[in-house]
């Protein structure tokens, strides 16, 4: 990285005493203004700044951000695009703390703030994590900078729990306080840590702008004896001029674990304060000690502002720096994964929970180990049974939701079910009223801004709309719109009494109800009712298709959408819908309904990728409401054909199976699911054939995202449905489009180790697609390659497998081509057969011409695949008697490796060095140091039945019994 990093060391001095009586020892803040200093005159024309510390140098750098902050300056650290801290006392040092604070020498005022729950450093994280860590945008007060905090699982001084402290991000690498900033080799995580922040920080300036070369600087302190602590590092990476462009690193395949947990919607906030005495009462109480270890539920009809009261308790307890995790329900499965790892979970202990069946008990073991106060909600779930597990349901406590056994844990649920049967005799479920008629009015005033009418007109209209906060909001944006919008909008509706009178033939129940509660079914009118005089104006008026795109969009999921991938020239113009339509156009009909509130429209912060960054969200009743409109169910193969199609577009280059792509899928994928499900299970009675092809089609390859991410569960609960009552939609099992999900679903069970129901199942579709397509179709070499790996993975079946094997590469070859990647997969699946049979040299070779290949390609050493053939070479090498040769190949692989020092790839690298170290001579007590290190992180990041941690320490206790004394 040397040509687009520079480093630039931070010094300051930090003595254990002064003996001369006219100097004093700087404290914190004077260390801290220091280093605003150097930042504004050495680092002047830095546009990028990347900071890394050691030990207290965090503090110090937390201090600096804190007072930058509060004194209105924080448009000036917007440059900082990035903060790790390694060993960093968040909570106080204890080592040596009894002599630092009675040795009468010592008065460093540094060291004060090492001591435990020190005041100032906590007011400091205070004001990193709430205007930091959490910030929603740039201002004097806030700027949003990604923080991340490590600790060494062998560090005495600043334990990982202390250097974790409060917060989120970070995790636990293998090093003492002082190797963890002298990594041995780029395999260190430490090192891996650092070098991902500068290649995240370089790649999103290459979106944004055309971009300048990233230059890193790094900078190291003066270290001086006496605390026990090292003085602090404070590393600093910087833009820095050049006149070629960034070289950076290819793009390598990525951990799926490693995308950040998106946050909960905090930009929603700004929409107004929340209304209601009873609602802030609530919410006082959600986070209070009383509603810890509780399942809070948070129920009421559809638009009763039961998120609005999730997210304002969710932005107050991040305000005082508890873990907030937002599980929206359409995601719950992917973002369980994303909790499980920002919960310090190592990416092997995650792959094999979820592939396995274990991931519901894994992610709540982490929740009730987890020592900070935590907040976990589950939004927008009206189907309690989607929280359960296979044996049992919500209520029973065994799947997602569970009374949480942390004292410092609290969940809520929000939903319309109001049953507390359907939630367990554990949960509380608070029941969300309507607003009464001078909230609703005063929800009505703020946000027209004074512009519709007296406070009593805004009673009257609160009372006509029942208090329903989405009802409210959607009124109030209707007549600000026709006072202020940009198009035209001639209508009789000018303030709240016009409105109350054209809103009262269409429901006129409401103001008439007995008491403060709503039922659902009213409250669906109401929202019906508010939603369709808005599309009535857009319709009468220069956006007559505006209310059409709003349908199309409710044939989508509630998850956020992201526009900018679907709304393409070619999707919209092919279809009926939309004749003659232009990107101007579309801007426009997006526009007229953002003004009217029928949708939020938002940029998502720290998303690079400006196609995924902006995103719109429908609210789950207007979803509902148009998925019933009578237009939609009468013209089901236009709108949910153009649905398909747009997510068919948007895809059409991304193969699911390219870490690359992930990002986009993942944005997608809750859509595609929903899509292809509404359209071959629902109740569509879709007449036009060609709308469910394509659906199954996309079913199919949103099944292939989700296993190739190890999302089992999820891809196996999309195609098994879609195979057993495929003749319910028109299609027989034997049909192509059938057997391409039945090819996942052997996939599954291959992935899963099921190999008997594997073979069963790939086996048939081998069958049929050889009768057909042909035996070597390129379908038909996938399935019979899976069929292969299933065949070989059982004992005694390798010479079956091997036949097989060089029959479809030979297949491979003339139908893909020699060095398609298909064909080096199979390839090497081949050599692992030849390996496992005895053939070594034969194995060798064909691993090194793989590896040859994929050199000439310039695919990314750091390819999992890649990864995996040098280790079949090594394994080859073994077995001639080649350690040597064999030590070169796998100490390439490690170092070319980029994932996480904890993934199972990695893992198994490491187990292949130690064999051999093993078998090169005198090499024993070094492989015996390497395999006790192996086994002590195994222990730390999977069980002890785990297939890998079973191998290693049976195989440290037999070197250690044989190691010559």
């Amino acid at each position: 990285m040397a040509d687009w990093v520079s480093v630039h060391p931070f010094e300051y001095d930090s003595p254990l005493i002064r003996l001369r009586p006219d100097r004093r020892v700087a404290e914190t803040d004077d260390v801290a203004d220091q280093l605003g200093t150097f930042l504004e005159t050495e680092l002047a024309d830095a546009e990028r700044i990347v900071l890394v510390t050691h030990s207290q140098g965090g503090l110090v750098v937390q201090r600096f951000l804190a007072r930058k902050l509060w004194n209105g300056e924080g448009h000036e650290l917007a440059r900082i695009k990035h903060f790790t801290m390694f060993s960093c006392p968040n909570t106080g040092s204890g080592f040596f703390l009894t002599v630092r604070k009675f040795l009468k020498l010592w008065r460093n005022p540094q060291e004060q703030q090492l001591r435990p729950f020190d005041r100032a450093v906590t007011e400091a994280q205070r004001t990193v994590l709430s205007a930091v860590v959490h910030a929603r945008g740039h201002s004097d007060k806030e700027c949003p900078i990604p923080v991340r905090a490590y600790g060494g699982s062998a560090d005495d001084i600043v334990p990982p729990i202390v250097a974790r402290g409060v917060f989120p991000k970070g995790g636990v690498v293998t090093a003492d306080h002082f190797s963890i900033i002298q990594p041995a080799d780029r395999t260190a995580a430490s090192y891996r840590a650092v070098r991902g922040a500068l290649i995240e920080v370089a790649r999103a300036a290459s979106v944004r702008e055309s971009a300048l070369p990233l230059a890193s600087t790094a900078a190291r302190p003066s270290t001086t004896k006496g605390t026990g602590d090292t003085a602090a590092d404070a590393r600093i990476a910087t833009d820095a001029e050049a006149a070629d462009g960034p070289s950076y690193p290819p793009p390598a395949a990525e951990d799926p674990d490693l995308a950040p947990l998106p946050p909960p919607p905090y930009w929603q906030l700004d929409e107004g304060q929340l209304k209601g005495e009873d609602r802030h009462g609530l919410v006082a109480h959600l986070l209070s000690e009383q509603a810890r270890r509780r399942v809070h539920v948070v129920a009421g009809p559809g638009g009763s502002g039961k998120s609005r009261i999730a997210l304002e308790a969710a932005d107050r307890a991040r305000r005082a720096g508890h873990r907030v995790w937002w599980v929206s329900a359409p995601e719950l499965s992917l973002r369980m994964r994303m909790i499980a790892r920002d919960l310090g979970a190592p990416s092997i202990t995650v792959e094999r929970a979820w592939l396995v069946g274990t991931a519901m008990d894994l992610v709540w073991t982490l929740l009730d180990a987890c020592p900070e106060p935590w907040l976990l909600i589950f939004d927008n779930v009206d189907d309690p049974e989607r929280l359960g597990s296979r044996d049992g349901p919500a209520a029973s406590g065994t799947g997602w939701l569970r009374t949480p056994q942390n004292a410092k844990g609290t969940v809520i649920v929000t939903s319309r079910v109001r049953s507390r049967h359907a939630w367990g005799d554990a949960s509380r479920v608070h029941q969300v009223l309507p607003l009464d008629d001078n909230d609703g009015a005063s929800m009505l005033l703020e946000r027209t801004g004074g512009l519709g009418g007296t406070n009593e007109d805004a009673r009257r209209l609160s009372r006509q709309l029942g208090g329903l906060p989405l009802a409210l909001r959607q009124a109030a944006d209707v007549i600000k719109a026709v006072h202020q919008s940009q198009i035209s909008l001639d209508s009789d509706i000018r303030d709240f009494e016009t409105f109350r009178r054209t809103v009262a033939p269409r429901v006129d129940t409401a103001a008439d109800q007995d008491g403060p509660h709503l039922s659902e079914l009213l409250g669906r009118e109401i929202v019906e009712k508010v939603c369709g005089i808005g599309m009535d104006l857009l319709t009468q008026h220069e956006l007559p298709q505006a209310p059409t795109l709003l349908k199309v969009f409710a044939c989508l999921s509630i998850a956020p959408i992201p526009y900018r991938c679907l709304l393409t020239d070619s999707a919209l113009a092919q279809s009926p819908l939309f004749p003659g339509a232009t990107p101007a156009r579309t801007s426009a009909l997006l526009a007229g309904l953002e003004e009217l509130g029928l949708v939020d429209a938002y940029e998502r912060e720290g998303v690079a990728d400006r196609r995924l960054a902006g995103v719109l969200t429908l609210h789950p009743v207007v979803h509902g409401v148009l998925r019933e409109d009578e237009e939609v169910r009468k013209r089901p193969a236009d709108y949910y054909g153009l649905a398909v199609r747009m997510l068919r577009s948007a895809i059409q280059h991304s193969n699911p199976d390219h870490p690359a792509n992930w990002p986009l899928w993942a944005a997608l994928s809750p859509h595609a699911l929903e899509v292809s499900r509404a359209c071959l299970l629902g109740d569509l009675r879709l007449s036009d054939r060609s709308v469910r092809t394509e659906a199954l089609e996309l079913a199919r390859l949103t099944a292939r995202y989700l296993i190739a991410t190890g999302l089992l569960g999820p891809a196996y609960d999309l195609v098994l449905p879609l195979v057993e009552r495929c003749s319910s939609f028109g299609f027989d099992s034997d049909d192509r489009e059938i057997l391409g999900l039945r090819h996942e679903q052997g996939r599954v069970h291959l992935d899963r180790e099921q190999l008997p129901l594997a073979e069963q199942v790939l086996g048939r579709v081998v069958r049929v697609r050889t009768r057909i397509l042909g035996e070597n179709h390129a379908d038909t070499l996938a399935s019979r390659h899976k069929l292969a790996r299933a065949i070989n993975e059982q004992a005694g079946r390798e010479a079956e497998a091997e036949v097989m094997l060089r029959s479809i590469v030979e297949a491979e070859n003339e139908v893909r081509g020699p060095e398609h990647y298909d064909t080096l997969v199979v390839r090497h699946t081949l050599a692992r057969t030849m390996l496992a049979r005895g053939a070594h040299r034969e194995a060798e070779a064909e691993a090194r011409e793989i590896l040859s290949i994929s050199r000439r390609n310039h695919w990314p050493p750091a390819t999992p695949e890649i990864l995996r053939v040098q280790e079949t070479l090594t394994h080859s090498l073994l077995r001639q008697d080649r350690a040597r040769d064999a030590e070169q190949v796998i100490r390439e692989a490690l170092q070319h490796a980029s994932q996480p020092a904890d993934s199972n790839v990695v893992m198994r690298l490491r187990f292949t060095f130690v064999l051999v170290l093993l078998g090169i001579r005198g090499r024993t007590p070094e492989a015996v140091k390497e395999l006790r290190a192996l086994v002590r992180d195994l222990d730390r990041v999977v069980t002890s039945e785990h297939p890998l941690s079973v191998q290693a320490r049976a195989l440290l206790e037999t070197a250690v019994r044989e190691m010559p004394t």
